[in-house]
């Protein structure tokens, strides 16, 4: 040790550090800054050579160089730094540092590494050890050829008097391999297609920049021939030094080279400084992607003879039996390999086995064959679960155990009995008021309904996700993997990987499936703790939520991946940070709604409304249901494909919020200079009057073009602006004012709501329902029972109205003018659910209806008397569903609790 201490303290460590790292995802973040268990990728190398004894830094920087000398100024002050500039690879930053050092007339030894990697202790101790004791001139670190590192890494090539003779990069294996190939048919054809040797060079060189560099000319020959090219033509150009590989004056076939390399080089060197200033000197472009590559020092080394005409310097490899020592990164889901890798040797010994498994009571994680005997022997923890989670209801009680059992059986038969799982139930949810606003930091009145998913989830050890349905004709079987998803990362960004090209595309090619809600899950969970590999889950799942019927089928989805995904995975969150996950995750799909339907699912509680606010997610009051009112959900078969067209028309209203509130602010400093979110525009907060509030709606349009918001706001406003559209098709207008109202009004009444709750007042609850959903009507019936357009009425007229009936005096015209009981024009009914709740308001009993969920389609939510039940039903089926050739769908909701893990 004292040995190897010595050396290092005559050894400079050179570190290069000027890539840019495209694949990482982030154009604001140098590579080597990449943070690995919360430290700098660069800082993280110079500690671990620090520890060893070394002293001597030198960094050649380029991209991002001021990030890069702040990251490590201030840990490592005495580090020196040499600027590259252009960047013209590896090859070329060890010439300019090369130079530096001979410049400083240095003699010593040197080090070279790169500064994107991680690097264990174990490597920097076989260095020096095997520098020491080989007595090299050069030595390689080698790490074994394996699945994980062959992708990248350069194979060594060892000669047979054990010299290291030559690194292959990967580009020139792959060049080599289009030409064999071509070479291999010409052995029995005097012509070729040229469109079978593009083919051939697509199949073995996938990118097309690349394959450019690699095999130019004879792409160009394919486009010059359209049809056959001869075999003499081919030949002359394959012949050529450029199209194969000679190692010691020996060509080599692809096959032979991988064949005879068993190891690949892991980007770490040391060298006597005679032997490196020479090797450097000889470094060429002459390779594939016309980058100088550091890796043909070795060659260059090994072909400097003395007078004898043998090797004048010695060229050895380090080889390590550890593929870990070294680990590089060019995306972030090797990144994520990493710093799962960091996570288990700084958790537990690295001789002991990290213990991955669900750490799970036995009354919540067993075999399927073990929750199939505790269902059907109705043991008393099932009774009890049953009566606790959907209270004394003894019906839906036997509906819920065949559906348990149905959900597991399909488990097991895709899956295994003898396989250990968990259940995660997740149920539908109502919101009696607060629609739209949840993501303004409004407020929502939420109940979880007894129609719900139910999910049977078995851990994996890989990054895979599976998933069967019980219905399999109508949801066909999921598959994807994690890691692959994530290898597509805007790494720090969740909202640039969602709006990324990449995921666009995806998604409309899987326009509609179903898994893409298991998917949003799974890789906002992997996003949110991007230095701990998820695992992934074998799934069968279960669903009786009516789909896109505005009860929130797809976010109990979500709801239930996530839940089980932590539960196998042994996380914990915080409530907050589990409905903010959804929320975000289900943004993965294309919408950009708010978390409030997963805080609905979530918390829900049996018998009980829950009270909740926003940003910071909060339950702030729970309160008892009306106990003499029925919440009750008709269908209206109007199907609200979030996954289709109907995004962009959500997407549209949230760009109204937020270039309108926006545009506010601009127009009103005076008031809405403390404005952070849309709940803030209300008396109180902004110690104004209400009047004065619809004065501010006065400054800015009822209706704007893209064209005009462009104009309208704030040059500092570009990006956000042009992030909102790119979100949706463009709709020609954008509502300011309506969809602005509503949200301000909509907010206040789901203020007001809880205090009505409390007191009892269900009669003007049903008034307030009234009005909310006036503020999504598209529709109106004109007296003869035709519907008719509803209009955006929130014009100047509307506004100087209100404002002189809240300074007339009058009781009835101030009380009508208040915020709360304006609708505004929010517009995502449709004209068949406008008629549905007429119907449903018309009968006696029913204090209010409107909208459930998002809109353009799916249910309304009905308040009515417990004996008027039956009479609703009857009135929905008369003058809706059967003039439609409809069945009927009105369905009595039970409150039950939220989403969470089955205990029997």
């Amino acid at each position: 040790m004292h040995i190897n201490r010595s050396v290092a303290a005559e050894t400079v460590v050179v570190i290069l550090a000027a890539g840019q790292g495209t694949r990482m995802g982030r154009s604001d973040l140098a590579k080597v800054c990449f943070e690995i268990d919360g430290i700098p990728a660069i800082n993280r190398t110079i500690a671990t050579f620090k520890k060893h004894g070394f002293a001597g830094f030198l960094l050649v920087v380029g991209s991002r160089a001021e990030q890069v000398m702040e990251t490590v100024s201030s840990k490592h002050p005495e580090v020196g730094y040499i600027f590259q500039s252009p960047q013209l690879g590896t090859g070329h930053a060890a010439k300019i540092a090369s130079e530096t050092l001979q410049n400083m007339r240095y003699s010593g030894n040197i080090i070279i590494t790169m500064g994107d990697k991680f690097l264990d202790d174990g490597a920097v101790d076989s260095l020096l050890e095997g520098f020491i004791k080989q007595q090299a001139h050069a030595s390689i670190f080698a790490i074994p050829k394996t699945k994980q590192t062959q992708g990248s890494g350069g194979r060594i090539f060892i000669d047979e008097s054990g010299q290291a003779a030559d690194i292959i990069e990967k580009p020139d294996l792959q060049k080599q391999a289009v030409v064999d190939e071509i070479r291999s048919i010409l052995k029995t054809k005097d012509k070729l297609k040229s469109s079978l040797i593009t083919k051939i060079a697509e199949k073995h060189i996938s990118s097309p920049k690349k394959r450019a560099s690699a095999v130019g000319e004879l792409i160009e020959i394919c486009k010059q021939h359209s049809g056959e090219i001869d075999k003499k033509q081919l030949m002359e150009l394959l012949d050529c030094d450029k199209y194969n590989i000679t190692v010691n004056g020996s060509r080599y076939t692809s096959s032979q080279i991988e064949k005879k390399c068993k190891f690949v080089n892991a980007s770490l060197y040391m060298f006597k400084a005679e032997a490196f200033y020479q090797g450097v000197s000889l470094i060429n472009n002459d390779n594939a992607q016309k980058e100088y590559y550091l890796t043909d020092i070795v060659k260059s080394i090994n072909g400097i003879k003395d007078s004898a005409g043998k090797s004048k310097y010695s060229v050895k490899t380090i080889s390590a039996r550890n593929p870990d020592l070294i680990q590089g990164f060019n995306s972030p889901d090797e990144l994520l390999r990493i710093q799962d890798y960091v996570r288990r040797i700084k958790d537990s010994a690295k001789t002991a086995v990290y213990d991955m498994s669900p750490q799970l009571p036995g009354n919540k994680y067993c075999t399927v064959d073990k929750w199939i005997e505790k269902i059907k022997n109705e043991k008393p923890s099932v009774k009890r679960w049953l009566k606790d989670t959907y209270g004394d209801h003894a019906p839906l009680h036997k509906r819920k155990c065949s559906t348990l059992l149905k959900t597991l059986s399909c488990y097991g038969k895709r899956f295994g009995f003898d396989q250990k799982v968990c259940i995660v139930r997740a149920p539908g949810r109502a919101n009696i008021m607060g629609r739209h606003v949840d993501h303004r930091g409004g407020f929502n009145n939420y109940l979880a309904i007894d129609r719900e998913t139910i999910m049977v989830a078995g851990p994996r050890d890989d990054s895979n996700v599976e998933a069967v349905n019980v219905e399999p004709v109508f949801f066909k079987n999921v598959k994807f993997n994690v890691n692959d998803i994530i290898g597509r990362f805007a790494w720090s960004d969740w909202i640039n990987f969602v709006d990324s090209e990449w995921v666009r595309s995806m998604l409309l090619s899987k326009a509609g499936d179903w898994g893409n809600y298991i998917r949003a899950s799974m890789v906002r969970l992997q996003h949110k703790f991007n230095d701990i590999k998820v695992n992934g889950m074998n799934l069968a799942v279960y669903g009786d939520v009516p789909i896109a019927a505005g009860l929130s089928s797809s976010s109990s989805i979500v709801v239930a991946t996530l839940q089980a995904a932590i539960a196998l995975n042994n996380f914990e969150l915080t409530s907050s940070q589990f409905i903010d996950m959804c929320g975000e995750g289900e943004w993965f799909v294309g919408s950009r709604g708010g978390s409030g339907d997963h805080a609905a699912i979530r918390m829900g509680k049996r018998g009980k409304i829950a009270h909740v606010g926003h940003f910071p997610f909060r339950v702030e009051e729970i309160v008892d249901a009306p106990e003499d009112y029925q919440v009750m959900i008709a269908n209206s078969y109007i199907k609200a494909a979030k996954s289709h067209g109907a995004k962009d028309m959500f997407n549209a209203k949230i760009t109204s919020y937020n270039l309108g509130f926006e545009l506010l602010r601009q127009r009103c400093p005076e008031f809405l200079h403390i404005a952070e979110y849309l709940r803030d525009i209300e008396p109180v907060k902004l110690g104004c009057k209400t009047s004065d509030i619809y004065r501010m709606f006065l400054k800015i349009p009822q209706q704007a073009t893209r064209a005009e918001l462009r104009e309208m706001l704030s040059s500092d406003c570009r990006e956000m602006i042009e992030k909102n559209f790119s979100s949706h098709k463009d709709p020609g207008t954008y509502h300011l004012r309506g969809v602005l109202l509503f949200g301000i009004a909509e907010i206040a009444r789901s203020r007001l709501t809880l205090e009505l709750l409390k007191c009892k007042d269900t009669t003007q609850i049903g008034r307030i329902m009234k009005i909310s959903h006036d503020g999504d009507r598209v529709s109106r019936d004109d007296g003869t029972g035709k519907y008719i357009k509803v209009d955006d009425g929130c014009t100047d007229a509307y506004f100087n109205q209100l404002i002189n009936d809240l300074h007339s005096e009058d009781p009835e015209k101030v009380t009508n003018a208040q915020l709360y009981m304006q609708p505004g024009y929010y517009a995502c009914s449709t004209p068949e659910i406008d008629r549905m709740v007429d119907i449903a308001g018309s009968v006696a009993g029913v204090a209010g209806a409107q909208l459930a969920g998002a809109g353009l389609g799916g249910c309304i939510m009905i308040l009515a008397k417990k004996k008027a039940a039956a009479t609703v039903k009857k009135a929905l089926t008369k003058d809706y569903y059967e003039p439609k050739g409809l069945k009927p769908a009105v369905l009595d909701c039970i409150t039950v609790e939220g989403a969470g893990l089955v205990s029997l």
